[in-house]
């Protein structure tokens, strides 16, 4: 048979026993009148530790599962304050993640110990990749933007450029002009000296209408042996004087590939963009495009 005392410790053992398996046990209840001898400062500091870990259980329990918004209890226990400060890094620590998904690499941790090592070398070398992804990316763009052969600007990489200049010239209500050049009789060129020749005919015309360009100008492969120049606020005459400028030249130019000198002459068709005509840009070049048909019409080597 126990004794009261002896009994109370059974009861102690039994409620943090209770604990540790996870259960929530009753406060210990002296018999009424029980002296305040050391069974009851025992007791009451297992009912003391019973209303304060009890509690901090399903605190635990929900950090465990990562449900970072779950209340925290209050109270006095050290272990306690160590799970809210844990929940609070871990705040910080998910937001910080936030930040670094929402392209933000400046984020660093330094409060979480091997843990902030981890992340920080992350997040660098997701930096890293970013960077190096941009560039690749950019290259792509530049790639796909640029004719391989001269070095110009293909039809796609000139879309942005005549974006821009139409919206110059509303502002400034200054034209521009677009020339349209096409290699005469490119095909007999390909067939009496080979492909090599071609590309050799098609780099040095390209050389020559960039030699013509001024800082704003654009010249770009249009397409095949058609070559497309944008002349920044430039009127009628003044472009057709340039188009004819680059024709003699190119007359002129005595290419030679292997050892052959290859006659080269071009048609080419000059239209001007005005701010107030009722047409876009592409309208533009198709009428650039048709006069230098008329210009293969009239006999080739000229300018329309």
């Amino acid at each position: 048979m126990l004794s009261v005392e002896e009994a109370q410790v059974v009861r102690v053992a039994e409620a943090i026993a209770g604990l540790i398996d996870g259960q929530t046990p009753d406060l210990i209840q002296l018999p009424s009148g029980y002296p305040d001898n050391e069974i009851r400062q025992f007791v009451n500091h297992a009912n003391r530790f019973i209303s304060e870990y009890g509690p901090i259980q399903p605190f635990l329990f929900a950090l465990s599962r990562g449900e970072l918004d779950y209340e925290a209890p209050r109270g006095q226990m050290a272990l306690l304050h160590c799970a809210k400060n844990l929940q609070a890094n871990l705040r910080h620590l998910t937001w910080k993640t936030q930040q670094v998904a929402k392209g933000d690499f400046s984020q660093r941790v330094d409060f979480m110990g091997e843990f902030s090592k981890s992340f920080n070398m992350m997040v660098e070398v997701l930096a890293a990749n970013r960077e190096e992804l941009l560039r690749k990316n950019q290259e792509l763009e530049t790639v796909s933007q640029t004719d391989p052969l001269t070095g110009l600007l293909n039809r796609r990489g000139v879309g942005e450029y005549l974006r821009r200049e139409t919206h110059r010239t509303k502002r400034s209500k200054r034209p521009f002009a677009v020339m349209i050049a096409d290699i005469d009789h490119f095909k007999q060129v390909n067939d009496a000296y080979g492909h090599d020749a071609g590309d050799a005919v098609l780099v040095e015309v390209a050389r020559i209408l960039q030699g013509h360009a001024r800082g704003g100008d654009l010249c770009a492969r249009w397409g095949g042996e058609e070559f497309l120049t944008v002349l920044v606020e430039t009127d009628l005459p003044q472009a057709v004087a340039v188009a004819e400028r680059v024709r003699l030249n190119v007359a002129s130019a005595g290419i030679f590939h292997n050892g052959a000198s290859i006659p080269v002459t071009i048609s080419a068709g000059v239209s001007i963009y005005h701010e107030n005509e009722d047409e876009d840009v592409a309208a533009c070049i198709k009428r650039g495009d048709v006069c230098m048909y008329r210009a293969k019409e009239s006999g080739r080597n000229q300018t329309w």
